[in-house]
């Protein structure tokens, strides 16, 4: 999980030799004769809305230093050459669409939702990473608990389609559903 600025290039640790950063993992990856690396880019302005306990370090109106300090620098390391062999999977803004149709009765997601920061946050990261060759982005789609009722699957849909417009459909390879939360379809 590539969730703050730090993590791109990794953080040392006084009690082991440090978290490894994304180009570090990459390096791995190459090394261990893997053919692809999955990563989840989750640092939103505003991050998670709706809930404080994954609310991120970026504020409600940082969507510059999203754009510059977080998705430039992982597109720039992705887009090495040394890297053309691996397939690069990117989870793109875990619950940041679904908060937008789900969750604007909560004062910050509905700020979000008027600023556009999640909009145009995830079609920027879509659009930038989209661009490499080898990379492949899946856009997050909550899970059914959110999105499966009635008044919430063409909204988000609606939201989907508009966000993958702004960066360019060619930009997203698909959705994933259940990446930080699920619940189950029927009870044993």
């Amino acid at each position: 999980w590539l969730d703050r600025r730090a993590a791109i290039e990794g953080t040392p640790n006084s009690m082991s030799n440090g978290a490894m950063g994304l180009a570090d993992h990459l390096d791995a990856a190459i090394e261990q004769g893997a053919t692809y690396a999955q990563f989840v880019i989750y640092n939103l302005p505003g991050r998670d809305c709706s809930a404080l306990a994954s609310n991120g370090e970026l504020g409600q109106e940082d969507l510059p230093k999203y754009k510059s300090e977080y998705i430039d620098p992982i597109a720039k390391i992705m887009g090495d050459a040394k890297y053309k062999s691996l397939r690069i999977i990117n989870i793109i803004e875990v619950d940041s669409l679904p908060n937008l149709v789900t969750n604007t009765s909560v004062e910050a997601c509905a700020k979000m939702k008027a600023n556009g920061g999640y909009v145009q946050g995830v079609a920027y990261a879509l659009n930038k990473l989209g661009a490499l060759s080898n990379v492949y982005n899946y856009v997050d789609a909550g899970h059914h608990g959110w999105l499966g009722w009635d008044t919430n699957m063409n909204p988000s849909a609606e939201l989907f389609a508009e966000t993958a417009k702004i960066a360019g459909f060619e930009t997203v390879h698909g959705f994933i559903t259940n990446t930080a939360n699920y619940s189950a379809l029927k009870e044993p």
